[in-house]
C-alpha cells in the first residue's frame, strides 16, 4: 500500500543534497558556517503502526489512495518538524480505522447497528442512508464521517465498548480540537510530545479493533463452512486464492491484525466437516497470505 520506506528515504535524501548543492554551491564556506540546516528526520515506525488496523486489500482503489495520501501527508509533516500537522493527519488515519471497524460491526451485527444509528441520529437517520452518503446504496467507511466524532464511538457499544474506553476515545477528539483551530499558535512543537500522542493513538486503535475479535473469528468460521463460499462449483471464484482475497479480505476490509487472529485457527478445527478439503485449502491460503505479508 505504501512505497518501500528505505527506497523512499534514500531518494528524498539524495534530492535534499542536490537541492542544497544547487542553492548554496557557490556560497563561501565562512558563510555556510553561520547558516542552519535542518537534519533530515526519518519517520518513526510508530507512524506506520496504524496501517495494521487498516485494510490490506481494497475493492475500491479510491479508498486506498485516500489512506496513502494521509500517510504521505503525515510523513512529510513529520520530516519537516511540523508535528502539529502530522498529529492532525494521524488523527484522520485513526478515525479512518475506527470507521472501518464500525463498518465491520454493520456486517457482524446488522440489525443492532441499525437500531443504534436510529437512536443516535434520530431525524437524520434517513439522510444517513441516502445516495450521497453511500456507494451504490451500501455503507462504506466514509459513511460514518457525517456523525460527530465524539458521538460515532457510541456505535461501538454494540460490540461491548465500555464507559472508560468511550471516555478515552472522546478525549482524543477534544485534544485534537485544541490543535486544529487557526489561532496563530503552534502548540505541538516537539518530537517527544508527538511520539507520546502517536503511541496513545495506536494503543486506542488496538483497543477498538479488539472489540471485534470474537465475533469476527466466529463470522469467518461460519463463512468458510458455507458451501456457497467453499464449493468451487458454485462459489464466485474457482481459484481458491482469488476466492479468499476477493470474497473475504476485500469484501470485509480485513486488516493485518484481523488476519493474524484468523490465521491462528488450526486446520484441525475443520476436521470431519462437509467440504473439509476445500475449506482447508481456503484456510491454508489465508495462512500463506499472512506469512508472505509479514515477510515483506
Amino acid at each position: 500500500m505504501i512505497m518501500d520506506k528505505e527506497e523512499t528515504l534514500v531518494a528524498k535524501g539524495k534530492q535534499y543534497v542536490e537541492n542544497l548543492m544547487e542553492k548554496y554551491g557557490d556560497t563561501p564556506v565562512s558563510t555556510l558556517g553561520r547558516m542552519r540546516f535542518r537534519v533530515y528526520s526519518e519517520p518513526p515506525d510508530a507512524l506506520y503502526k496504524i496501517l495494521e488496523y487498516l485494510p490490506e486489500e481494497f475493492s475500491d482503489e479510491t479508498e486506498e489512495k485516500y489512506i496513502d495520501a494521509l500517510i504521505l501527508a503525515a510523513e512529510t509533516s513529520y520530516e519537516n518538524g511540523l508535528y502539529q500537522f502530522a498529529y492532525i493527519q494521524y488523527h484522520m488515519l485513526f478515525m479512518t480505522a475506527v470507521y472501518y471497524a464500525i463498518l465491520k460491526v454493520s456486517v457482524l451485527h446488522k440489525e443492532e447497528l441499525k437500531k443504534a444509528l436510529f437512536y443516535l441520529l434520530k431525524d437524520r437517520y434517513t439522510d444517513f442512508w441516502n445516495e450521497t452518503n453511500t456507494k451504490n446504496g451500501e455503507l462504506y467507511f466514509g459513511s460514518f464521517a457525517i456523525i460527530n466524532e465524539s458521538d460515532v464511538f457510541m456505535l461501538l457499544r454494540v460490540v461491548g465498548l465500555d464507559t472508560n474506553l468511550l471516555g478515552e476515545l472522546q478525549k482524543l477528539v477534544r485534544d485534537r480540537n485544541k490543535y486544529a483551530h487557526a489561532n496563530g499558535q503552534l502548540q505541538l512543537t516537539s518530537d517527544e510530545l508527538f511520539m507520546e500522542a502517536l503511541n496513545n493513538y495506536n494503543a486506542k486503535a488496538q483497543k477498538v479493533i479488539e472489540l471485534l475479535k470474537t465475533d469476527l473469528i466466529d463470522f469467518y468460521k461460519k463463512t468458510i463452512r458455507d458451501p456457497n463460499f467453499y464449493d468451487p462449483d458454485i462459489r464466485a471464484y474457482s481459484d481458491p486464492d482469488e476466492q479468499i482475497i476477493q470474497e473475504f479480505f476485500k469484501e470485509y476490509s480485513l486488516s493485518r491484525t484481523e488476519l493474524n487472529w484468523l490465521r491462528k485457527i488450526p486446520l484441525s478445527d475443520f476436521d470431519g466437516e462437509e467440504g473439509e478439503k476445500e475449506i482447508k485449502t481456503l484456510h491454508g491460503m489465508l495462512i500463506n497470505y499472512y506469512r508472505e505479508l509479514t515477510q515483506d
